[in-house]
């Protein structure tokens, strides 16, 4: 393999935006789906743009990101689904798109890779970097960027020790062109620890929302306050996720949601991406699973419209308070480590 040149023309394009903003594409006679969405309200507006870290990678704030699999075995209309959705996101100015590809579960990359084929070299791809079905690390590499159809990725992800292998080969294909910045996801303090200061990550990824927000909280246990000021003290790029509290808990707190809000047009969705937008945390961009096309709507309307109000606090405390009594009997046991990151008690934690 030999050493890649991102700059391509259409890189070089994406990169012009600059840190402004990019304003929505006027829609191109695109037939909505209305067997996907409840509604086909399309928003207006400018996207606001960041940089991860000092990489020159620029970004949307808001990052298309999920990994749901297929159902039903119904690849054809999955396909479709999605990608009238990945579509109808990059004309609303969605920039970034985090995929996922695990045999038998999360199959995201060929059919990512034809979906943007129009725009491919306009996009930031984020991945989670895994070798699976006995491939060496090499081999995936190979393979993921076939699958894609693109000569390299922008953002690559893993979580390991400091002293494991992998380090040094992600951090070879940087340097041949291959990715444009290595980082990490963290699930705990202690995976921040086993990694930072000692492998030279271009960003981080952690969990952060109106619940799970310890990492601007003090905590008698563990001082998540610091952490992104740590980070960017060595000018490491701040990403979130999980902006409505992880996939296991979204629906239950929709529910909830429904049954505390007194004004219809209060949105749990919008409200929770309202949060983090505002928050002190400021992340250079959040990640958000988007399942459906009003979804899409729904969470690019919080971008180009950003102030929160009164009521969308009210509803994010009242949600907290049942979820710290009911999110861990919701969460399955895989993904309990989540509730480390929710300061107890809450009740003494306002939104204000």
């Amino acid at each position: 393999m030999k050493r890649r040149n991102f700059m391509t023309k259409g890189a070089a394009a994406a990169l012009g935006m600059g840190l402004t903003g990019c304003s929505a594409i006027k829609p191109k006679k695109i037939k909505l789906w209305k067997e996907i969405a409840p509604y086909t309200h399309r928003p207006g507006g400018t996207m606001p743009m960041g940089e991860i870290g000092k990489t020159g990678i620029k970004v949307t704030k808001f990052g298309f990101g999920s990994h749901i699999p297929y159902e039903r075995g119904d690849t054809w209309s999955y396909d479709k689904v999605r990608e009238h959705m990945i579509h109808e996101a990059y004309d609303l100015c969605i920039r970034e798109f985090n995929i996922y590809d695990i045999e038998q579960k999360f199959q995201q990359y060929e059919p990512f890779g034809k979906q943007i084929a129009p725009f491919k070299n306009d996009v930031v791809i984020s991945i989670s970097f895994k070798n699976y079905d006995g491939r060496t690390p090499e081999q995936e590499l190979e393979r993921d960027l076939r699958l894609i159809g693109r000569e390299y990725i922008d953002l690559a992800r893993v979580l390991k020790p400091a002293n494991d292998p992998l380090w040094e080969k992600l951090f070879s294909w940087k340097e041949k062109g291959y990715i444009r910045a290595v980082g990490a996801h963290i699930h705990s303090w202690q995976h921040f620890d086993m990694i930072f200061d000692k492998v030279p990550v271009d960003y981080m990824l952690f969990p952060y929302n109106f619940y799970h927000n310890k990492v601007w909280l003090e905590s008698e246990k563990v001082d998540f306050a610091s952490l992104p000021a740590r980070l960017r003290e060595k000018n490491i790029g701040v990403l979130t996720m999980k902006a409505f509290a992880g996939d296991y808990l979204v629906k239950p707190l929709i529910d909830v949601a429904i049954s505390l809000k007194y004004e219809p047009e209060v949105n749990f969705p919008r409200a929770a991406l309202r949060y983090v937008i505002n928050s002190d945390v400021k992340p250079d961009t959040t990640l958000t699973g988007m399942y459906n096309l009003y979804h899409v709507y729904d969470n690019v309307e919080a971008y180009y419209h950003p102030e929160m109000s009164d009521e969308e606090r009210t509803l994010l405390n009242d949600i907290k308070r049942v979820a710290a009594y009911s999110a861990k009997a919701w969460l399955p046991e895989h993904y309990k480590w989540l509730e480390d990151w929710a300061e107890s008690p809450v009740e003494d934690q306002n939104l204000g």
